[in-house]
């Protein structure tokens, strides 16, 4: 599938594949507002690989400029990834990360759940022009237990489900699975990494699996932490075995002293 992008400035495409402190934030004021006229479009992420994206919205944007949310957890994830490795990506979305996971694990797989039925369209259509990521799109959420509930639209339009939350009354219906049970009917029994962002339901998503976490069969988890979830999702993980690592602005991991308020912190198995 061709699809045909939009020109990006000189400066900016040169920029793409350099890495420097608060890149992001230097780019947006650069960019931003040129970038925004074109609304959705086609665009040669500095992923280096095009991907449909609403540049009104500045999450999106960020994959234009570089690493999105930063480079410290890709650039740790790209170094540790095998290519043949297992990647879980729940609350998906359009693709924010799993764009560049697909391309680290050539010879692996890549299980994206994405429940939103708007998101998850934009994902499908953005997999197609790029057959080459190894990529299983699931149209389900991750829970404790096998159930149905609904997915409630939150913030704006333009945001494109980021925030879209679990609700037992109303929303579009979806489908809760178990991580444990979707992998073992696919024959999977190690996870080289699972990102799991599913604003405010991570420790139901992360009881369904409790079998392969018991086990520390997950080499890695990036997860959301977020206000009153945060403490709840490291005492979890930390009765699995799991402690809880950082990132500095150098890039370099560390073990906090306390919780962060809003961040996405790595849980490594303990030695």
């Amino acid at each position: 599938m061709n699809v045909s992008t939009v020109k990006l400035p000189l400066l900016l495409k040169l920029l793409q594949g350099v890495d420097f402190p608060r890149k992001l934030g230097v780019c947006a004021r650069l960019f931003g507002n040129r970038l925004s006229t074109h609304g959705i479009c086609w665009v040669d992420t500095a992923a280096g690989i095009p991907w449909k994206l609403d540049l009104r919205n500045r999450t999106h944007r960020w994959i234009v400029y570089g690493k999105y949310e930063g480079a410290a957890f890709l650039n740790w994830a790209r170094a540790h990834l095998p290519s043949n490795g297992i990647v879980v990506d729940s609350g998906a979305n359009i693709g924010q990360t799993l764009l560049y996971f697909g391309q680290w694990v050539p010879a692996g797989r890549v299980f994206a759940f994405e429940p939103g039925t708007r998101s998850a369209d934009w994902l499908e259509e953005c997999l197609k022009a790029n057959p080459q990521l190894p990529v299983e799109l699931l149209r389900l959420a991750l829970g404790a237990e096998p159930r149905s509930a609904f997915l409630r639209e939150v913030g704006e339009a333009d945001w494109h489900g980021g925030w879209n939350q679990i609700s037992e009354t109303a929303g579009e219906p979806v489908t809760i699975v178990r991580l444990d049970d979707v992998l073992a009917e696919r024959g999977v029994d190690r996870v080289d990494l699972w990102k799991l962002d599913v604003e405010g339901t991570e420790v139901q998503a992360l009881e369904g699996a409790a079998d392969l976490l018991s086990r520390q069969r997950v080499a890695a988890l990036s997860v959301e932490l977020h206000g009153d979830n945060a403490s709840p999702i490291q005492r979890l993980l930390d009765g699995f075995g799991y402690e809880l690592w950082l990132f500095h602005a150098s890039g370099k991991p560390f073990k906090p002293s306390k919780l962060p308020e809003h961040d996405n912190g790595l849980f490594l198995p303990r030695p």
